[in-house]
């Protein structure tokens, strides 16, 4: 049975082989294979600007594996955001709803923090992949498109965001 929970530094061991269980993410993104520290990078990076406190990341459990992770930045970049900066299931249970669950269990927690939008980017050379997942979920690019850089990869990011709570047309 999927359980979910918050990630500490002490599951960086956890993330590293979810990673490792999916390395085609890696290379699409920075162009080389996971590094031994992306692990722990996943559940302490975020950008310089952010709220101590403010970066949270969850795991999908499946048994004692981790499945799936998210990493939410709350209140960025303003303060009515969450931004969502990876969400990852492992190469091994891709397609089984996983991703979804997680997402689901990120839309449960966010509310708390007083947001109203939910924001990420899709790094262009991972876009055939991740633009149909989170269009399914509600998510519409914004328009803004940002150069990217990480490793040799030279590309563009697209910001896409949908609300917290999806409108319903009474039509």
């Amino acid at each position: 049975m999927l359980s979910f929970g918050v990630l500490s530094e002490s599951d960086a061991p956890a993330v590293q082989s979810l990673l490792e269980s999916n390395p085609g993410y890696t290379v699409r993104v920075s162009g080389r294979q996971p590094a031994p520290h992306d692990g722990f990078d996943v559940l302490v990076d975020g950008p310089p600007d952010l709220t101590p406190g403010y970066k949270h990341c969850y795991g999908a459990w499946l048994d004692d594996t981790l499945v799936g992770v998210a990493d939410v930045l709350q209140s960025w970049p303003t303060p009515q955001t969450a931004h969502i900066g990876l969400l990852l299931v492992h190469g091994e249970h891709e397609g089984k709803g996983i991703g979804r669950a997680l997402h689901d269990h990120v839309l449960s927690v966010v509310p708390e923090w007083g947001v109203d939008t939910l924001r990420l980017g899709i790094v262009e050379t991972n876009a055939a992949g991740a633009e149909p997942f989170w269009s399914k979920l509600g998510y519409r690019p914004t328009g803004r498109v940002v150069p990217f850089t990480e490793g040799t990869v030279r590309t563009t990011v697209a910001v896409w965001t949908r609300p917290l709570v999806e409108s319903s047309s009474g039509n």
